[in-house]
């Protein structure tokens, strides 16, 4: 079984789709995992977000990123 292994996409759409582009074009891929940090520094965080949750077989966890996120809406009273 091949997997791809996705980290540090931090909200940069481009890079992302040439990324799926080629796993999608290998047509061995049965999974995807994605290692964390999908959000912040690039302007496109929540097109990241859609885009990997769309995918089938796609397992993600959180970063620090994400957990900052998290943290800071966690905190808001």
């Amino acid at each position: 079984m091949k997997v791809a292994i996705l980290t540090d996409i931090h909200g940069n759409v481009p890079a992302l789709q040439a990324v799926l582009v080629d796993i999608d074009s290998r047509g061995d891929i049965e999974h995807t995992f994605c290692l964390g940090d999908m959000i912040g520094i690039g302007p496109y965080s929540n097109e990241v977000i859609e885009m990997l949750y769309s995918r089938e077989n796609m397992i993600a966890i959180s970063g620090n990123h994400e957990e900052a996120v998290l943290s800071l809406l966690q905190n808001k009273g």
